[in-house]
């Protein structure tokens, strides 16, 4: 029969695991995990709160494990949670929240991330390590820039970086913040600027193979706003040679990328058709649906030359999902093509769609505050 354990002793056990979650231990938290989840089952008596930390901080795992695993998360555990009936601490009302919100912005809903975030930012103070606290900001900050609230993002990102530069072991993290800052002067046409953060960066990426990647493709989509599309091509293919980035969530957006500025180049390369459709593919799969709507535009534009209603199909889906920043995106590049054409009567309509849904976006982030 197997021994019982106490919810102290398993809440000590709990936050152990929290530990090395928090501190990026991988291999050691899943150990963790795999005992802590049979003796969830050996607890003597029945205590909420015990069970509340653990399904919250299980979800935490997952978060932590997606490019590991190759699959979306699911919120299950913290479905597990009865936020009206639980009496929480403070924090398990930060985690909660925290956790909450890291759902919605994996789902692409970045305002509602961002209500969550700001809920679990008044319970701040009971987050006494200083890592999960640099964690913390740097998803705030990862939000507002999804939804180009730039000024904020800045805010958050740089008061991550001071408090992970406090920690030790944390050099992949501050240099993600950093990609995220070089990403925004990107986004301001700071080229010259970001170029020097990028390459700042990246001098120290080389034992990370994941943000290695990501600096790369980080690079290529920097290339792209600047209509250099023979060097993001450079930049995208070789991020697919790093690490396990070709099998990524994020390798498969790389591989969307890459197919685009190809066939942006030349709408008869086999190589970037097939590319595409892997793409395409990778990205049904698991319901990835922003880089579904670009691989299908992408195809609408240079491999079926511009077929109007389905370019307006998959807008409309990025619209119903509130993916305005992406939809300002894909309205430009369409633009774009058409100025190409010297189409210039639809070429000026979806420069006025990018134009009017960047802006929207902004006062929508002004609403959140």
């Amino acid at each position: 029969m197997a021994s019982s354990i106490s919810p102290e002793k398993l809440g000590a056990k709990i936050v152990e695991w929290y530990s090395c979650i928090v501190s990026r231990e991988v291999e050691q938290a899943e150990e963790y995990k795999q005992e802590i989840s049979q003796l969830v089952n050996q607890l003597e008596r029945s205590d909420e709160k015990v069970l509340s930390y653990y399904s919250l901080v299980l979800f935490r795992h997952q978060l932590l494990t997606e490019d590991v695993q190759q699959k979306r998360v699911e919120p299950t555990s913290l479905q597990a949670i009865n936020v009206e009936n639980t009496v929480y601490d403070g924090l398990l009302a930060f985690l909660y929240y925290f956790m909450s919100g890291q759902y919605e912005f994996y789902e692409g809903r970045y305002q509602s991330a961002l209500r969550l975030y700001k809920i679990a930012e008044q319970k701040i103070d009971h987050v006494h390590d200083q890592s999960e606290k640099a964690e913390f900001y740097f998803r705030l900050g990862e939000s507002y820039f999804r939804i180009d609230q730039y000024t904020f993002a800045v805010s958050y990102l740089e008061q991550a970086i001071d408090l992970f530069e406090e920690q030790q072991f944390y050099l992949e993290r501050i240099l993600n913040c950093k990609l995220l800052l070089a990403a925004i002067k990107t986004e301001l046409s700071l080229f010259d600027e970001a170029e020097q953060e990028y390459q700042s960066a990246l001098a120290d990426a080389t034992p990370y193979p994941t943000t290695h990647a990501l600096l790369l493709r980080a690079l290529g989509l920097n290339r792209v706003r600047q209509r250099k599309l023979h060097e993001a091509e450079m930049y995208f293919a070789e991020a697919l040679m790093i690490g396990d980035h070709a099998k990524s969530i994020e390798g498969l957006k790389t591989k969307a990328n890459l197919a685009n500025v190809r066939l942006r180049q030349n709408a008869n390369n086999e190589e970037a058709i097939r590319l595409l459709q892997e793409a395409k593919a990778g990205a049904a799969a698991i319901y990835l649906e922003e880089c579904m709507v670009r691989c299908a535009i992408t195809e609408a534009l240079y491999i079926n030359e511009g077929r109007d209603e389905r370019l307006t199909s998959e807008l409309q889906r990025l619209l119903e999902r509130e993916f305005y920043t992406e939809y300002s995106e894909l309205a430009e590049e369409i633009a774009e093509y058409y100025k190409q054409q010297s189409l210039l009567e639809k070429a000026f309509y979806y420069m006025k769609e990018a134009l009017h849904y960047r802006t929207n976006m902004k006062m929508i982030g002004v609403e959140q505050q």
